[in-house]
């Protein structure tokens, strides 16, 4: 009798673990597609930057689900960065010139925007502090392609 309630003990709780672990995919899942979401929100609002949500959004994806993890590597537009990041290469010239565009025009619009005496002071050091780090992080070759690995 004994035995058949350990028995019972051990299926049960293998029972109670693979919802736990279905559980915690949904959340990363969520989590990456919440992450995801705000990256996008991040191409038009001045004030979210894209790339770390996308990251975060990447890192999810990987304890959830193979599928979405592919997508977003794959993906044309946020695929290089994040395939550049994990693989600690840095970011190529053309790639570093993409964003400093980027981020000198959405800061530009916060800073015309903004209140008067506030835009120019709130998105000026934003401007200097990506411009360094830009300038100053590690620049990846143009010719190497990115392998991509699942």
């Amino acid at each position: 009798m004994e035995g058949k309630l350990n028995v019972a003990k051990a299926v049960g709780e293998e029972k109670i673990k693979a919802p736990m672990t279905l559980l915690k995919r949904r959340l990363y899942l969520f989590a990456g597609f919440l992450s995801v979401t705000v990256g996008v929100l991040g191409i038009i609002l001045p004030i979210l930057d894209t790339t770390p949500f996308m990251l975060l959004g990447a890192f999810c994806f990987a304890r959830s689900s193979p599928k979405w993890h592919r997508w977003l590597l794959e993906h044309p537009l946020f695929g290089g960065y994040i395939r550049a990041f994990r693989d600690k290469q840095g970011l190529t010239l053309k790639q570093k010139r993409q964003i400093a565009c980027t981020t000198t025009l959405m800061l530009s619009v916060t800073a015309f925007f903004g209140p008067a005496s506030h835009g120019l002071w709130i998105a000026l050091p934003i401007w200097v502090a990506c411009m360094a780090y830009l300038s100053l992080s590690r620049t990846a070759e143009e010719s190497k392609p990115v392998q991509i690995r699942h």
